[in-house]
């Protein structure tokens, strides 16, 4: 019987007690090394008078550097897994994937993105050929709703391969296609569920960034390991006995 999404939650915190540490330290690597990558791409876009051979250059730097972040995240995932099972875990698993045929993730990777960014174009051309007369506000707005209606959509088309990085995270020799095909059967009367899971940690959201993000160092954690016992719950995996610490025993 598959598990309600507060009592996944509930689990993910029993899991962490005691163990953030080490998937707090990993998921701060995986969010720094891309950004100090896109660092010197920033000031290409930095002002309305960019010209659009730069800001294409920028786009293109911020899809190979999310494709490596992609990378490094499915790393994490792997963490969260062995935490989920009980096992020892260490920030450097978060590395294995760069030893276990990164390039079938980097292809994964880029196909999600690719199909994630489609519904982005209007944005990006927006911002492109937006008249240099328009006023910064009216600019501001209409870039922020063409965005932000865009990743909505982006994020319902990609949903049925949300798992695929968790495939990735633990079968060293899995394709890219059978890693989607694991992914669409596993999503399959799940979306729902991971949009609602989704929704649940907005309020958690909102507190981090409250807390200037500081917080995010324990919130992102907690998500991810949520996220991760909804995949395992989708396998129907919970059968197997998890160790939790003896902090996580004396909350249970």
């Amino acid at each position: 019987m598959k598990r309600s999404n507060g009592e996944l939650k509930g689990m993910a915190r029993q899991m962490l007690l005691g163990r953030y540490q080490v998937p707090m330290m990993a998921m701060l690597l995986a969010s720094l090394i891309p950004s100090l990558f896109l660092l010197p791409f920033n000031y290409l876009c930095s002002d309305r008078t960019t010209i659009p051979m730069q800001a294409v250059l920028y786009y293109l730097a911020y899809f190979i550097i999310s494709l490596i972040e992609l990378l490094l995240n499915c790393g994490v995932k792997r963490i969260h897994l062995g935490i989920a099972r009980g096992q020892q875990t260490q920030v450097t698993d978060m590395f294995w994937v760069l030893k276990n045929r990164p390039d079938r993730i980097l292809i994964g990777g880029f196909l999600i993105t690719l199909i994630a960014w489609i519904p982005m174009i209007p944005s990006f051309v927006f911002d492109l050929t937006a008249p240099g007369t328009m006023q910064t506000a009216t600019f501001a707005v209409i870039s922020g709703v063409l965005s932000l209606a865009g990743m909505f959509v982006g994020f319902l088309i990609t949903l049925p391969l949300y798992f695929v990085f968790w495939i990735y995270a633990e079968d060293p020799d899995i394709d890219t296609r059978d890693a989607f095909r694991q992914s669409i059967s596993l999503t399959r009367g799940a979306k729902w569920r991971l949009v609602l899971m989704e929704l649940s940690f907005i309020g958690w959201m909102l507190l981090g960034a409250l807390t200037m993000g500081i917080g995010l160092l324990w919130i992102t954690p907690y998500m991810t390991q949520s996220f991760t016992n909804v995949y395992l719950d989708q396998r129907q995996e919970f059968d197997v006995k998890v160790e939790f610490s003896e902090a996580a025993q004396e909350y249970m």
